[in-house]
């Protein structure tokens, strides 16, 4: 788990001890997947948060040590996939749903209500996967309201951190495997109208 300042900001986040950076261009709407190492089944058992808070950002553009003080905040939305259990060729399935096959996890690539008698180890529509695995979204309005934007030669920061919670147990604990940084970067296109 990340134990460095925030301000560290290495890319690898399953391996990393520092925090990561996510970059983003103003008005980039993404999705980010994220392994939880310590969890078996993202889909039960665990509730998640994610937020970004912005940074005291300046005109000089440097990564800032201090949130903004009455700065804006953001939850982001976090979606699991749903996990089907074992795979059956009569069973309709749909894109992103997790079936288990012969010891190993598959995703569905594509697909609504989709049955195939191909097993997911020889079917292209399957792809190998694990079940740990949450998407982080990002909404294209992240920093639109910061009090200092991006420019052409200047970029804004805000604070990232996801935090994983036990759910249905007497003393949940509570987790924050990833933290770091956003930064958003100009864009000519969000000044066009």
């Amino acid at each position: 788990m990340a134990r460095a300042p925030l301000t560290s900001t290495p890319n690898d986040v399953n391996t990393d001890a520092g925090g990561v950076l996510w970059s983003l261009i103003q008005g980039e709407q993404l999705e980010f997947p994220i392994t939880i190492n310590f969890v078996n089944d993202a889909s039960v058992g665990y509730e998640y948060e994610a937020v970004v808070l912005e940074g005291l950002n300046t005109s000089a553009g440097t990564k800032p040590v201090l949130p903004k003080s009455l700065g804006e905040w953001i939850k982001l939305d976090v979606r699991t996939r749903t996990n089907r259990g074992v795979w059956q060729p009569t069973t309709a399935y749909d894109t992103d749903q997790i079936v288990s096959y012969n010891g190993l996890y598959y995703s569905l690539s594509g697909g609504i209500s989709r049955t195939s008698s191909t097993p997911p180890s020889g079917d292209s529509l399957w792809v190998t996967t694990t079940p740990n695995i949450v998407y982080v979204r990002f909404p294209r309005t992240l920093g639109g309201m910061w009090a200092t934007q991006p420019t052409a030669v200047t970029n804004t920061y805000g604070f990232f951190e996801l935090r994983v919670t036990e759910t249905g147990v007497n003393y949940p604990r509570t987790w924050k495997p990833v933290r770091g940084m956003v930064e958003i970067l100009f864009s000519p296109t969000e000044l066009v109208p």
